[in-house]
């Protein structure tokens, strides 16, 4: 097995576990915040599925994709990640359940795809934001951790929501 064979099984995994804790919710539930968070199961599998493909492509072309650098004006109008205006997470009608797990799974389907021939010593420097380093350079390597990290984080934050819509336990 090679290295490349191990971040994709581990993503893999965790994408799993994260796909199954919206198994059998209706639309209700799934959109449903049963904890004091806002974040749903369904927002969860959008933001996750967003931020996969975001930073294949940022693995592939650079700061650019990710939208370069940070801008504090635009935060604070609510255009970008800021506090002000965090979109992240918002659903739209056609956001449906079955939309959601299937560009989840087809978002890991494509990082598979990348990763498998990916060079994961290659790297792309960071766009300049507050929470990065100025001048910081992430590999591919770097990349598929980051992915397996937020993966494995909001699988258990779906896991949580799960439990406490109807006491499902989906990883454990």
């Amino acid at each position: 097995m090679t290295e490349h064979d191990d971040l994709i099984q581990t993503l893999d995994l965790h994408r799993q576990f994260l796909l199954r804790t919206a198994e059998g919710l209706t639309e209700e539930q799934a959109r449903s915040n049963s904890t004091v968070s806002a974040l749903t199961i369904a927002s969860l599998l959008k933001h996750v599925a967003d931020n996969e493909a975001g930073w294949v492509a940022f693995a592939e072309e650079g700061a650019s994709a990710m939208g370069g650098d940070y801008d504090p004006d635009a935060a604070a109008e609510g255009d970008s990640e800021g506090e002000a205006g965090d979109t992240r997470f918002l659903l739209t009608d056609n956001d449906t359940l079955e939309f959601l797990r299937g560009r989840l799974e087809q978002v890991g389907r494509d990082t598979t795809d990348y990763l498998r021939t990916a060079d994961l010593d290659a790297s792309q420097e960071l766009p300049k934001a507050p929470w990065f380093e100025p001048g910081a350079r992430w590999t591919v390597r770097r990349i598929a951790l980051h992915l397996i990290a937020e993966m494995s984080q909001h699988a258990g934050h779906a896991d949580i929501i799960r439990e406490s819509i109807d006491g499902q336990k989906t990883m454990g």
